[in-house]
């Protein structure tokens, strides 16, 4: 605070109204009448006039003149501050400072001079003198405590001290000034942002230290939160609850209160996991372990296994055996929560364990990535993903190209009679009848059945005896090349009322089915599929008729895309075959948990789950993942057809 002093160009009596202004700025009490010094008033009175008019320079050799001839006194000191002031509005703090000095040695009974000896430590703080400057401000302090530049002083010992790297007296001094500038709202908002940035770029000594000195104020909760906050950075989460405590017994404050039952909330959920500990849960083991053992091949090969990098992801994997039974899933999922406490679990494949599993994890929650088809299995709740093509998706896209593109119109459905196969025909029929198609043949078999002579019999008429006047219908329809060829017919011809049949089975089943229809006369029909028909062993067994077959897929092994091929020959490498659907889908699963891991902030199986819902595109093998706010992952089928030896995409 630079204290100014005003005089007229009139000599004696306004001089003296001046000094009485100044005298009144500067004291609490009203100070006795000032004695004027007689001398050169006239040399003063022209400094004076060239300080008003801005004449900075000759004013400041006017006032030395001045000084040169007038005895020590009232005048003299207003001229010394006078130029004192010139000195600063020239730069020059150094010169200024060595005036205020001598003002304040020569006439240490003013009662100005505690304003004199403020601008002394103000000088001295902004030239970088910071220790003098603390000395001088806290001697002040003692020296006038009731003065009102008490707050003054307050807050630059506050600055002082955070200059000087001391930040808990700066702390202090800060806290101090608060009170006194209680009633300045702007001030108070520019000492709470010191205090506010202090708290925030300080460690953990100080903040334990600030912790002492908050008791009471607005500011021990905030100290506390920043404590627990920076103990669970080290991991330190026993720490960081007793902090988060702290917090709570700080502060009334319920949006505080809230932010502490949260933090501790945080804290327990990070004691309950292992950073970068994951479990699997596949069927390696019984009549489900061939699918099993493709997922884990291709979790292995993305985690890096067979290249020793799973030191460089700091990611571990803990693998479980479910035997494709809940019962055996549940003991596993609820041994890697609770004894092994890790992140994610990744699996399980079969639907009956993927389902038991998808229920606990939820009430346990821990987050679950499944590979199975089973649909409903994210309604679970939300810890629940799936990264599997379902049927519905398959089913969308198959009819979309062989309704929209190919022109077909009438269907006919030859399904097993088990929860995979009913479930398909009524979403296969459904979506039919949405898009306008019909199904003119529906037929079920046994899931042990290899003969399907009477399922095929029935969907084309040759099983039942065909009514008389249907028969006459035929043969009122039939051409003179039909007649000619039906002389000596052995058996009545199969009615063939749809455009394409739709079987969605393994392909085992298919292998068997389509040789079937070839001999009971179902010919030039668009055979459809679903993902399950997709092994090269389909075309090795029946080639001959599949030819033009479509069926979907969610990974192509032949694919040019340059992440596609170094997956397969890697795979390929490593296992001497070819990676299917369930491979691809746990190489990419793992890679993309690798990814979303590899941001420090995923601390908690929540934070995790967050990450994945945001996760926008990862470019897998088997296409680009993004889950939607289910946790389905959106996915697109690839159509398949039959050419030749070769499964091809379609055109």
């Amino acid at each position: 605070m630079i204290i100014r002093f005003f005089l007229t160009k009139k000599a004696v009596p306004l001089l003296v109204v001046g000094i009485a202004f100044f005298l009144a700025a500067c004291q609490t009490k009203t100070p006795p009448p000032v004695k004027v010094e007689q001398g050169r008033p006239e040399l003063f009175t022209l400094a004076e006039g060239y300080l008003e008019n801005g004449e900075l320079k000759k004013a400041l050799d006017a006032y030395g003149t001045f000084l040169k001839h007038a005895p020590k006194g009232e005048r003299s000191a207003l001229a010394l501050k006078r130029t004192s002031e010139i000195y600063l509005k020239l730069n020059q703090p150094e010169n200024a400072l060595t005036i205020l000095e001598k003002i304040s040695r020569e006439y240490p009974d003013y009662t100005w001079i505690p304003g004199v000896r403020y601008e002394i430590t103000d000088i001295l703080f902004r030239i970088g003198k910071n220790r003098l400057c603390a000395a001088r401000a806290l001697e002040w302090l003692d020296t006038y405590p009731d003065h009102p530049l008490k707050r003054d002083i307050l807050m630059l010992l506050g600055d002082n001290f955070s200059v000087l790297g001391e930040k808990t007296q700066a702390f202090g001094w800060w806290l101090k000034a608060k009170k006194e500038w209680s009633d300045d709202p702007q001030k108070i908002t520019q000492i709470d942002e010191k205090l506010n940035e202090l708290i925030s770029n300080s460690g953990l000594k100080i903040l334990n230290q600030l912790a002492e000195g908050a008791v009471g104020t607005l500011y021990a909760p905030k100290i506390y939160y920043r404590i627990a906050s920076i103990y669970l950075e080290q991991n330190d989460k026993k720490k960081a609850i007793e902090a988060a405590t702290s917090l709570l017994h700080s502060t009334r404050d319920e949006e505080w209160l809230s932010k502490g039952r949260e933090l501790v909330k945080r804290t327990e959920e990070e004691m309950a996991v292992k950073q970068g500990v994951l479990g699997c849960l596949l069927p390696l083991s019984g009549p489900f372990s061939i699918y099993g053992e493709e997922v884990l091949k291709g979790v292995e090969l993305g985690l890096g296994v067979h290249w020793d990098q799973t030191a460089e992801t700091g990611l571990e994997l803990l693998i479980r055996d479910t035997k494709g039974r809940p019962e055996e899933a549940l003991a596993a999922l609820e041994n890697l929560v609770i004894d092994e406490k890790i992140m994610a679990i990744i699996g399980p494949v079969s639907s009956r364990a993927a389902i038991a599993v998808a229920r606990k994890a939820q009430e346990m929650g821990v987050p679950v990535i499944a590979l199975t088809q089973r649909e409903g299995v994210v309604e679970e709740g939300e810890m629940i993903f799936r990264n599997f093509l379902t049927p519905s998706q398959e089913i969308d896209g198959l009819i979309d190209v062989a309704m929209g593109q190919m022109g077909l119109k009438h269907f006919g459905i030859l399904y097993p009679d088990n929860a995979y196969g009913r479930y398909s025909m009524n979403l296969f029929w459904d979506r039919l009848n949405d898009m306008g198609g019909t199904v003119t043949a529906v037929e079920s078999y046994g899931v042990d059945d290899t003969d399907f002579a009477d399922q095929i019999k029935k969907m084309v008429g040759l099983y039942y005896p065909r009514p008389a006047s249907l028969v006459q219908r035929l043969e009122d329809m039939k051409t003179p090349e039909d007649e000619e060829d039906s002389i000596y017919p052995e058996e009545p011809e199969p009615i063939i009322d749809f455009d394409a049949i739709f079987i969605p089975d393994s392909f085992q089943r298919v292998a068997m089915i389509a040789p079937q229809l070839t001999f009971y006369d179902v010919l030039e029909v668009q055979l459809l599929g679903t993902s399950a028909w997709q092994s090269p062993k389909l075309v090795e067994m029946a080639k001959d008729y599949i030819q033009g077959a479509l069926f979907c897929s969610g990974f192509v092994g032949d694919s040019e895309e340059a992440g596609v091929r170094i997956f397969v020959e890697e795979y390929r490498d490593n296992f001497d075959a070819d990676p299917g659907i369930l491979a691809a889908n746990g190489y990419d699963t793992i890679r993309l948990l690798k990814k979303v891991l590899s941001d420090k902030e995923i601390r908690t199986r929540k934070d995790l789950v967050n990450a994945l819902l945001g996760s926008q595109g990862f470019y897998g093998v088997s296409g680009i993942i993004t889950f939607d706010p289910n946790g389905e992952a959106e996915k697109e089928p690839i159509l398949l057809t039959i050419s030749g030896n070769s499964m091809v995409p379609l055109q």
